[in-house]
């Protein structure tokens, strides 16, 4: 894919997403790689993202994996910016992830406060400053992008279709809701994921 490609997809990718941000464009890249490492697949193309951020929607819109189609899963307690598309028939797949010692702090400074966290207190503000650097740390990218993406060849511990949890209606709201076990009460009304409370 050209610059000219991936950031055709990141004025897509901001639309979507409601906001610009330089993630989108590394997150094009990224699945753009793995696409073309992996190849056709027999059966399902699907996703896992290592963060929940802004691969997840990169993700769901250059390659169909949706959270609604359940063929994209994010692991919200990696949060590596990372991600794998992997063919759901035989578990093959192909991750990309940043190569930090790869992305020179004078070279693309910009870039590697990006990734580590450290830029400005403006930025992390918000406003022009922010959108400021997100463009300059988009341009550094594609300066650099083939050279700090890393690909490995990987297989998938758990593959194929994801299983269909039998529902059940709780027994305190009386709501239907997805059983993984015995459990009698939805985890809102047990407590173990609350959040809301009625106005």
């Amino acid at each position: 894919m050209t610059n000219e490609e991936i950031l055709k997809w990141y004025e897509i990718a901001c639309a979507f997403h409601t906001k610009r941000a330089p993630g989108l464009a590394i997150g094009v890249a990224m699945v753009d790689l793995c696409r073309t490492r992996l190849g056709p697949v027999k059966e399902k193309l699907n996703a896992i993202s290592e963060s929940p951020s802004c691969l997840c929607d990169v993700i769901q819109l250059m390659t169909g994996c949706t959270m609604g189609n359940r063929y994209v899963k994010a692991y919200r307690e990696l949060g590596r910016f990372a991600l794998t598309l992997y063919d759901r028939a035989d578990g093959r797949g192909v991750r990309a992830y940043i190569d930090l010692d790869k992305i020179s702090a004078s070279e693309t400074p910009e870039l590697h406060k990006f990734f580590l966290r450290q830029r400005s207190d403006a930025v992390k503000a918000g406003g022009e400053e922010r959108l400021k650097s997100g463009e300059l740390v988009v341009e550094e990218f594609l300066k650099v992008r083939d050279k700090i993406i890393a690909l490995q060849e990987v297989y998938i511990e758990k593959f194929g279709k994801s299983e269909m949890l039998p529902a059940t209606r709780c027994k305190t709201c009386q709501e239907s809701f997805l059983r993984r076990g015995a459990e009698e009460e939805c985890a809102s009304c047990s407590g173990e994921l609350k959040y809301y409370r009625l106005a």
